[in-house]
């Protein structure tokens, strides 16, 4: 039998390799398809697109342990800064006080004083709250102590103590002395008309002194009568050789026959630097704070106004003065001799 040529052994040699070939070709897609068929078969929306991206792949911890164990691999021995925290705003600081002492009243509940703070006076007592914002603390003879609600500081607004003989007066003002009889006046040879001579007033007329050791002097200056629904106006003068510097007072009145109107400084304490304030109350008083920043001698001066409207008939509608606290340009206390009531006829 006749072998074939080695040509045809080699090219059939050939064609056998290039046939496996190909099928390991095609055996290749064929087992990737049903990756591809299932990533087909995923819903295409919003979602699908969406999704994330693998993130890419974390060192194994080997290759980690090499790179923390080489001993040439840059390092920072500086410790990670911490976070910064929100720093919290600043609490709130107390001002400086607005208020100026203007003067004080000695009652029997207790010490009542008048602040001053530009054109208004406030009245402070044991736990009172001025403004808003200032507590009132204590109220001391030199001193009142508050207390700063929004940032809780404790400020205190001291000044000068009054006198110790002073005191007395403001409780009870002392009163002109009765004229002593002389035994001149008292003689039978003495003519009538010496017996009857009156006695000097403690209201002093306008440009009359004063001793300079005597007490000051008040009257009240208004009409005698009123008809029943007018209103009329009575002020307080002054006369005092000594400098006032602040009158805080009370005045009474009959709420029943009088009702008040306006109250009003006079023009001792109408200037451009002078403080003044009032407030008055159902029960017939009225609370006065006068300062004055430029204060001079008074010679019969008005220091207070007050205008009325009457209500009904009254055979004497009376203003009086419960309390009043003459100071003077040091603080201190200045004496003087309490007026009598002012009384006025009402007619129908």
């Amino acid at each position: 039998m006749r072998r074939p040529p080695r040509i045809a052994v080699l090219i059939a040699a050939l064609a056998g390799v290039a046939i496996w070939v190909a099928l390991d070709f095609r055996n290749q897609p064929a087992a990737t398809k049903p990756a591809a068929s299932t990533t087909a078969a995923a819903p295409a929306g919003p979602a699908a697109r969406a999704a994330p991206e693998t993130p890419p792949e974390i060192p194994a911890r080997d290759a980690l342990g090499k790179i923390g164990s080489d001993p040439f691999s840059a390092r920072s021995w500086t410790p990670p800064p911490k976070p910064v925290a929100a720093s919290a705003p600043p609490p709130p600081v107390a001002p400086p006080l607005p208020f100026r002492f203007a003067g004080q009243l000695h009652r029997d509940s207790g010490l009542e004083v008048f602040l001053a703070r530009g054109d208004q006076i406030f009245s402070a007592r044991d736990g009172d709250t001025l403004d808003g914002q200032y507590k009132v603390e204590a109220v001391g003879a030199t001193e009142v102590s508050f207390v700063h609600l929004p940032s809780g500081t404790r400020q205190t607004l001291q000044f000068i103590a009054l006198r110790e003989e002073g005191s007395t007066a403001l409780v009870q003002p002392a009163r002109p002395a009765k004229p002593i009889a002389s035994a001149a006046a008292t003689s039978p040879t003495q003519p009538a008309a010496a017996k009857q001579a009156p006695t000097a007033s403690p209201a002093l007329s306008e440009g009359a002194s004063l001793d300079k050791t005597g007490p000051a002097q008040l009257r009240w200056d208004g009409p005698a009568s009123a008809r029943a629904g007018a209103s009329f106006k009575v002020s307080l003068r002054v006369t005092s050789s000594e400098q006032i510097r602040a009158a805080p007072m009370q005045v009474r009145f009959d709420p029943a026959v009088l009702e008040s109107v306006s109250v009003q400084p006079g023009g001792y304490f109408g200037a451009a630097k002078s403080a003044f304030g009032y407030r008055v109350n159902t029960d017939g008083s009225i609370f006065v704070g006068a300062s004055n920043q430029t204060p001079a001698p008074a010679s019969d001066a008005e220091i207070l106004v007050l205008t009325f409207k009457t209500i009904r008939p009254a055979a004497a509608a009376e203003i009086s003065i419960a309390s009043l606290n003459l100071q003077g340009a040091a603080g201190r206390a200045i004496n003087y001799s309490s007026p009598s009531p002012f009384k006025t006829t009402i007619t129908p």
